[in-house]
């Protein structure tokens, strides 16, 4: 047999093997989700399903809740679905989505029932919003980071670049049809496209896999196009403008190495997502291979973005460094991440003196920017 006929029959099988793989996951879900709602809807007559994400969910968190309520609902009679968010929707394209997308979620302050079905999508359980002691019957997410051993459920990882092509080929497995002039399911179906677009980057990002490429094909027919436009195409306000302007005054001098660390200073929780499109903006500077941006949100706490070219460089494992050497957490994929930790007994209140405002900025910037060095240089 030739080597190029024997390598690509070698190549057909791999994909078969992992096809049937995926199926069976896939399949997993499907039976355990089956068993678990018609009981409980023979038991009570209807069945309430909660859907989770993480604080601040952005487009492929909230077109994940989205699109698995709609596959729920259309799949099972006598259910009830709500899906939960906490903090801040603050980024300008995910008010967009929010507004013109109308995605229904909750904020999980308002949770006051008791749902016989937890579900989490795009994170694990202990970076979930969810009330105290949440016991999930199902994560699908699509981070390299895993459930812990507390974890009973069942767990979907199809290794995909996003959660939104993940819900898909569950949604495909059903064999869940999209109508046209449907305005819901055009609603849904750009939720999707949102997600996919936003966490691959026009599926450009190296972890983009076979999953995006198909649901996008598979979706675009059905999208609101003008939609679509708005939410991908979104305004920045003129303080991102400004702040940006200021950043590139700033920091442009600081490169080294091909790392850019800037500290943006004290931001409310309204503007907390400029921190990541602070660190997107400095990763597309000539000379930067990785970049950090930091900040201090609502005098309590620190976060910061992670964004990195450079391959060598385990971004998801820095950010969970970062983030648990100060009590906090962190975590993301390939490329980019976030981490968080409180301030303590630093915390900044209301009506603090200036000055001493000022000095203790200082003092962070400076520390900070030192940790942050060291640990991007594993110097730790």
């Amino acid at each position: 047999m030739a080597p190029r006929k024997k390598k690509q029959e070698l190549n057909n099988m791999d994909a078969e093997v992992k096809e049937s793989k995926e199926n069976v996951s896939l399949s997993k879900v499907k039976k355990s989700l089956d068993e678990k709602i018609n009981s409980i809807v023979e038991k009570n007559g209807t069945c309430k399903v909660a859907i989770y994400a993480h604080p601040s969910p952005d487009p492929d968190a909230i077109g994940s809740q989205m699109s698995l309520s709609w596959l729920l609902k259309k799949s099972y009679d006598n259910i009830v679905v709500d899906c939960f968010y906490d903090g801040f929707i603050s980024h300008p394209q995910n008010q967009r989505m929010v507004n013109l997308l109308d995605p229904d979620l909750k904020e999980v302050s308002d949770y006051n029932e008791v749902y016989d079905i937890c579900i989490a999508v795009d994170t694990i359980p202990i970076h979930s919003v969810c009330p105290e002691n949440t016991n999930f019957d199902l994560v699908i997410d699509h981070h390299k980071e895993a459930p812990n051993g507390n974890f009973k459920g069942f767990y979907l990882n199809l290794k995909a670049g996003s959660c939104c092509a993940t819900i898909y080929q569950l949604i495909n497995y059903y064999g869940s049809k999209f109508e046209e002039d449907n305005d819901n399911d055009a609603k849904i179906a750009t939720a999707l496209l949102v997600g996919i677009i936003t966490d691959t980057e026009y599926k450009t990002s190296d972890d983009t896999t076979d999953f995006e490429h198909v649901a996008y094909a598979e979706l675009f027919p059905f999208r609101n196009s003008s939609l679509l436009k708005q939410i991908t195409k979104y305004k920045q306000p003129r303080e991102w403008v400004q702040a940006r302007a200021c950043v590139a005054q700033a920091a442009h001098d600081r490169i080294k190495d091909g790392i850019l660390i800037h500290g943006i200073g004290f931001i409310s929780s309204n503007n907390r997502d400029l921190i990541a499109a602070v660190a997107d903006e400095m990763l597309s500077w000539e000379g930067v291979e990785t970049s950090v941006a930091f900040a201090v949100v609502d005098g309590d706490r620190i976060e910061a973005s992670i964004r990195s070219s450079n391959a060598a460089l385990a971004v998801p494992n820095l950010c969970k460094d970062l983030g648990t050497q100060v009590g906090g957490e962190g975590g993301g994929k390939l490329g980019k991440g976030s981490f968080r930790y409180n301030l303590d007994s630093f915390k900044i209140q209301n009506g603090e003196d200036e000055d001493l405002k000022n000095k203790l900025w200082e003092f962070i910037e400076c520390k900070e920017f030192k940790r942050i060095l060291k640990n991007i240089r594993g110097e730790n």
